[in-house]
Order: C-alpha cells, then sequence, then structure tokens
C-alpha cells in the first residue's frame, strides 16, 4: 500500500474543546488508531485545518504507544507559541486566535503534496485548496448531509459548512466513504454523486469505553457524582440540538410519569449543549414536575460513560434523522435496551434489536416507554439482543472496508 494521508484535523478540534469529542471525533480516533496499526499502511498525518492542535494529537496519541509521522510537521517555534496560547485562562476568542495564528503561519510556507500516487483521506474537513499535485487520489468521509436535507434544524453557518466539504469534492475524480447506506443514499439524490463513487463503511464502538459494567457499586458511584438517585431512569446522549427531538421525547416523558405508579421514573439528559435548544430548557423550567425528574449532566467524559448506560432502564433516541447513529450501537453495547426512530440510518444499526418508532409519533414512543418501565422481561430482553447486535461492529472490520474502497480506487485510478 502506498503512503496514505490522514487529515485528522477533527481530532485536534476534539481536543482543543473535549465538548466536541462527538460521533466523528470517535471515527476519526479509532479509524486513525487502527490504521496505524497495521503493518501494511504507510500512514501520514495531515492537520490542514487546524495545524494549531499539532502537539495534543501527538500527545493523544503518544498516550496509546503510537508515534505519528506528519505531513507538514510544525517548526518549534510554531509549537511553542500553541502551547503558550492553548496554556492561557480562557479569554473571548481564544481558540479562533490561534486558528488565525496558524493561518499566518501557512501562509508563509509553499506546500504542495507532490509525490504521485498517494493517496489522501480527510476524515470530515474540505478538501484543502491548492494542496495537491496531479495523480494523488482524494478520499472524504461524509458522516451525513442533514444540513442540507433538513436546513432548518441548524444555524445558517453550519449549513454553509456542510456545503463548503461538499463543494469541495469533485464527485467525477474524487472518492467518498459514507458511514452508512442511507447516508450514500442522500448523496446519490441530494448531491448527483455516482454511486460507483461511494463505498459504506459502518461505525462501531469503542470496546475500551463502552462495556457492560456489572459493577454495582461502580455504578452507583457514577449516579451519585451526576445526582442521578437510583436506577429507574431513562437516559438520552447526544449534543443537544433540535435534530435529536429532545423536547418531543420530554413531552412523553412527561405524559408517561403521570401513569399511575411511574411518578418515580427520571429522565437523564447528557450531552453538551448545541444550537437552538432554548425550548428545551424552557419546557423543563416551567413545570415544577419536570424540574424534579428531569437531569440535564452537561457532557460527561469517556471514564463515566459505561456505568451511565448501564444504570438506565432504556437508552431514548427519537432522532429525526441520522448519518448513522452512534450512541445506540455504543448503547446496545453496554447491554442498555433501546428506543429509537425507524427512520434514516437507526435501522441499519438497530437490526431488530431494540424498539423502534416513527419518531413523530407520541403514542408509540410513550407505550413503548411504558413497557420498558413495566415489564422487567422485556428489558432483560433488549439487553441481550443489543449485546449481540452490537457485536456486529468493529473497527477492524471499518479499517478492513476502507483499505478495500483504497485498493479499489488505486487500482481504478482513471475512472
Amino acid at each position: 500500500m502506498k503512503n496514505i494521508i490522514l487529515e485528522a484535523s477533527i481530532i485536534g478540534q476534539g481536543l482543543l474543546n473535549p465538548a466536541l469529542k462527538t460521533g466523528i471525533f470517535r471515527y476519526a480516533t479509532m479509524l486513525t488508531e487502527t490504521l496505524l496499526s497495521r503493518n501494511d499502511i504507510n500512514p501520514y498525518i495531515c492537520l490542514s485545518a487546524l495545524q494549531h492542535s499539532e502537539m495534543l494529537v501527538s500527545d493523544y496519541f503518544i498516550k496509546k504507544k503510537y508515534a505519528l509521522k506528519y505531513l507538514f510537521p510544525n517548526r518549534l517555534i510554531e509549537n511553542r507559541i500553541y502551547e503558550k496560547l492553548y496554556n492561557l485562562p480562557n479569554f473571548p476568542h481564544k481558540y479562533g486566535t490561534m486558528l488565525y495564528v496558524s493561518k499566518l503561519f501557512q501562509l508563509t510556507q509553499k506546500r504542495k503534496i507532490k509525490k504521485k500516487n498517494t493517496l489522501f483521506h480527510s476524515f470530515f474537513f474540505p478538501f484543502p485548496k491548492n494542496l495537491f499535485s496531479n495523480g494523488i487520489i482524494k478520499f472524504i468521509t461524509i458522516h451525513d448531509i442533514i444540513a442540507l436535507k433538513h436546513p432548518e434544524f441548524f444555524t445558517p453557518g453550519l449549513v454553509n459548512r456542510v456545503k463548503g466539504i461538499l463543494n469541495s469534492i469533485n464527485k467525477h475524480k474524487d472518492w467518498i466513504i459514507a458511514v452508512s447506506e442511507s447516508t450514500k443514499q442522500d448523496l446519490i439524490d441530494l448531491c448527483v454523486i455516482p454511486e460507483n463513487r461511494i463505498f459504506v463503511t459502518h461505525l462501531a464502538a469503542s470496546k475500551d469505553i463502552y462495556f457492560q459494567e456489572t459493577d454495582n457499586l461502580v455504578i452507583q458511584k457514577t449516579l451519585i457524582k451526576y445526582n442521578i438517585p437510583d436506577k429507574n431512569y431513562f437516559l438520552s446522549i447526544a449534543t443537544l440540538e433540535p435534530r435529536k427531538n429532545l423536547l418531543f421525547a420530554l413531552k412523553c416523558f412527561h405524559k408517561v410519569i403521570n401513569e399511575p405508579g411511574l411518578n418515580h421514573l427520571k429522565f437523564v439528559i447528557a450531552g453538551s449543549k448545541g444550537w437552538l435548544i432554548d425550548e428545551l430548557y424552557d419546557y423543563v423550567d416551567s413545570n415544577m414536575q419536570l424540574r424534579k425528574n428531569v437531569i440535564f449532566t452537561g457532557y460527561i467524559p469517556d471514564l463515566n460513560l459505561s456505568a451511565i448506560y448501564g444504570g438506565a432502564m432504556a437508552f431514548l433516541y427519537p432522532s429525526l434523522y441520522e448519518g448513522f447513529g452512534l450512541p445506540p450501537l455504543e448503547a446496545m453495547q453496554c447491554g442498555t435496551p433501546v428506543i429509537t426512530s425507524n427512520s434514516s440510518s437507526l435501522p441499519e444499526v438497530i437490526g431488530d434489536a431494540g424498539i423502534m418508532v416513527d419518531p413523530n409519533d407520541e403514542d408509540a414512543l410513550c407505550q413503548a416507554m411504558v413497557d420498558i418501565a413495566k415489564t422487567k422481561s422485556l428489558r432483560s430482553d433488549l439487553s441481550q439482543k443489543g449485546l449481540e447486535r452490537s457485536a456486529f461492529f468493529s473497527w477492524d472490520k471499518c479499517v478492513d472496508e476502507t483499505i478495500r474502497a483504497y485498493h479499489f480506487a488505486l487500482e481504478n485510478k482513471k475512472q
């Protein structure tokens, strides 16, 4: 296999700001780590979008016993400046200042990938301009194009960001990796990208982070840490944004806890604040019962995730649209029953191992929650099915599929 350049700025973004360790960050870190472990791959790291994150990215992989080779390594003075800025107390536009400085440094250097037949793979960011010579095969992973399909769920800036990524692609020369058949079909339908230029590689959940926690003491200590009184709770973990349909879930939960014998249930909502979510908080604040029964934990670090999943009665994820849907897979791998939507990519992930409902059907979601709360045998059955289903997904499989795509592109580079 020839040299592979991995544009991994999305890893740097998550390390600069831990609240941005989303599913895309998981994908990029696990794919990079698994590729680094292969003897048949010669990977170089490129951080063209976030050059100032180099030290953090290096440290992250050093702790995992991997030394990185950079395509365009920073000079010592650059890293010293970035380190000083990073270690300063937070101030307005701190990360923007670091980005601006890194762009100034890049202006002083002529950077070009010159070697023919090198393969370049961006995990998220658009292909950088003026970086490529002829003969370089380019891949980009598209996680979803929901911002084009449903712009009402996003700010204009986020919609433009997705457009920028798609506009950087030459649909007749570049290659795309989609994380689900659903996303592949969206690319064909909305972007008119030829089907033969899109490969599908399903994601996975890290077994080091997401596992069935069987130590009740660990679970209890974790619940105390996040002010969760007991295991009688539904759980949602996501960046808080309209597409996750959490306001709808809250309204259904409100109905459920007014059913006889169910007023003790809690709804734990974990994740960083996203955008357009004021209505979500207003709905909870306006109701005394919900203020008592709904718990917002904020961002939860990796160390505590399995215990949070493991303590939950069920994982609730009535998302309106997904590119893949890592959280339900993570929940299944932790042995937590899943209630999720029957739309977009989620059936690909869940199979028959969870309860799937129309994300706009209030009665169906309420009934699923009541059934879970009242039926221990149903919880046990879904827990076992979820564990079995999650075993079909692995990062080794994802990497094998990715490498097969690389080989196909190298063998058909004139297509």
